[in-house]
């Protein structure tokens, strides 16, 4: 109960300061300890954020694309030692040495796609000209060898997204339904589509020069065909969180391979 105490008046004194803005849920040896709401899922709209409100969950993403490919490697249907070219022809045009270990654990090599400079406005360049995003990702930067540094890079995740769609022949949403979410029972998780009504998901805000405004969408999501970006709740989080440990998708010695340089 103090640690309980302790954390509400911490998250408290945040919100009062700091505008604090989301949801908060700690867990410990699978038990919660503390969860609560702040702020608003729209300020716009004086929309409060609640247990249940869906968040955009960024780049959190690649957990799940990560656990899907470890899935599909267990099964035999990929391995992640092979060249991408292997199951996407069109990725032939990436240097010959990046595997698919590479692009899971951002030393492929190629630039970030987020690193781009006027993202945007390349985007909208490319769906103009009637491009598609893929052929752009594979014509990224090579900045280093590959396996001969490290970079964070949105770039591989995206391209193992468009590989595994390819291998199963199913639509990223319904990959990521029927190799995780669905397994571990995650409900309130699914591709975050911002021109799409999502009873629930907050609108989100951001900080720009000491004021809050409503935050973008993500510069990637207007090609709605592509592997994008998940939403969740804190609830589906701490299911999630509790697989890592339990093993519930992979055998231990699998999972490791997430964890592992």
């Amino acid at each position: 109960m103090a640690i309980k105490n302790e954390l509400a008046l911490l998250f408290e004194q945040l919100e009062k300061e700091h505008s604090l803005s989301g949801t908060v849920l700690i867990s410990q040896g699978g038990e919660v300890v503390f969860e609560k709401a702040y702020g608003f899922a729209s300020r716009q709209l004086n929309v409060p954020n609640t247990l249940d409100t869906k968040f955009h969950i960024a780049s959190m993403t690649k957990m799940f694309i990560a656990m899907a490919a470890l899935t599909l490697s267990e099964q035999g249907r990929i391995s992640l030692r092979e060249r991408p070219a292997a199951y996407v022809h069109e990725m032939a045009a990436l240097d010959r040495d990046i595997t698919l270990h590479h692009l899971l654990s951002h030393t492929s090599g190629l630039q970030d796609v987020y690193g781009v400079p006027d993202l945007l406005f390349e985007m909208h360049r490319i769906k103009k000209e009637r491009g598609d995003l893929l052929s752009y990702l594979v014509r990224q930067p090579q900045l280093f060898r590959p396996g001969e540094g490290w970079s964070y890079s949105s770039t591989g995740f995206i391209l193992m997204g468009y590989l595994m769609e390819r291998v199963t022949g199913l639509a990223f949403a319904e990959l990521m339904k029927h190799y995780v979410l669905d397994p571990l029972s995650l409900t309130n998780t699914g591709v975050d589509n911002p021109r799409i009504i999502n009873p629930g998901r907050a609108y989100g805000h951001a900080v720009e020069e000491g004021r809050l405004v409503n935050a973008e969408n993500d510069r990637l999501s207007m090609f709605e065909e592509a592997p994008g970006e998940l939403y969740s709740t804190v609830q589906d989080l701490k299911r999630w969180g509790d697989a890592m440990f339990d093993c519930p998708l992979v055998t231990p010695q699998t999972l490791q391979l997430m964890f592992t340089p």
